[in-house]
């Protein structure tokens, strides 16, 4: 999810651009607090981070779940969260792996929930379906009432909520924040994967 720097001024998270100069050498602002940043300080890669992850995604996403037929949009969000943040807590790519991001993520998320074989429906019906195709594959129904973030119903159908699953999302986010600021594991794992360099 890191916005790479480059030589003309952009935005790399809200309120928050770049640029390298001539030499390469990286020169970041927050509009916000007039602070300069530095790209390779692993506390303002956190800053710059939480406020790309919060402003571009999850706020609008929290907008968008009150409005009437946003729930592909909110739950395209959740989705591309999932897979995304579990690199940065494992401290590798998923290149090659989404599958197994994607099914270890909701695991952590939702403890002895679900199985794997479920999970992967889910990965192939929900995100595979809207990343690759533009829908949902024919087991997947959204619907803000339902009474879980995620119920497999059989092998027939997949219930999700996107406005539960995007609250369970920034739950989740919020205690990764956390961790960032007091685990040593954690940040060394963040600061090796993130980078606007």
């Amino acid at each position: 999810m890191s916005k790479k720097l480059r030589q003309e001024p952009i935005y790399i998270a809200p309120g928050i651009f770049g640029w390298l100069d001539n030499n390469y050498t990286p020169h970041v602002l927050d509009e916000v607090s007039t602070n300069e940043l530095d790209p390779y300080n692993v506390n303002h890669k956190i800053l710059i981070y939480e406020r790309q992850v919060k402003e571009w995604f999850l706020n609008p996403a929290t907008t968008l779940s009150h409005q009437k037929n946003k729930g592909f949009i909110v739950l395209m969000i959740c989705l591309s969260y999932i897979e995304g943040i579990e690199q940065y807590r494992q401290g590798l790519s998923s290149n090659g792996q989404s599958s197994a991001f994607f099914v270890s993520s909701l695991q952590r998320i939702y403890p002895d929930r679900f199985t794997d074989v479920q999970l992967r429906s889910l990965y192939k019906q929900a995100r595979c379906g809207l990343f690759h195709n533009g829908m949902v594959e024919e087991k997947m129904i959204i619907n803000n009432s339902f009474h879980h973030s995620i119920e497999f119903i059989g092998n027939t159908d997949v219930k999700v909520s996107p406005s539960k699953l995007l609250r369970d999302i920034k739950n989740d986010f919020e205690a990764y924040l956390l961790e960032l600021n007091n685990n040593q594991q954690s940040r060394h794992r963040f600061d090796q994967m993130y980078s606007n360099v």
